[in-house]
């Protein structure tokens, strides 16, 4: 199995930081997050289009250092404009 996404997200003002982790699988992208401190990970049901836009980002710059596969990189594509987001 391959190793998961994993980046840190900071918002303003004094909430703590947002761990996502992403697995693509069988054509399917899985997502967890956890507030920094947080015990368990969540698994949203939404997410804002920052978490889309990161991921993409981190997928797309794997993929010209040859660690993501063209595939990886379709799939997130697609689902990302798919995907029901909140503001």
């Amino acid at each position: 199995m391959r190793r998961a996404i994993e980046w840190t997200e900071k918002p303003g003002g004094d909430e703590p930081p947002i761990l996502y982790r992403v697995s693509l699988f069988a054509g399917k992208v899985s997502w967890q997050r956890k507030t920094k401190g947080a015990d368990e990970w969540e698994t949203p049901k939404l997410l804002p289009e920052t978490a889309w836009a990161s991921l993409l980002e981190e997928v797309e710059k794997r993929y010209h250092r040859r660690r993501a596969r063209h595939e990886d990189l379709l799939l997130v594509r697609s689902v990302a404009a798919q995907a029901p987001k909140l503001p």
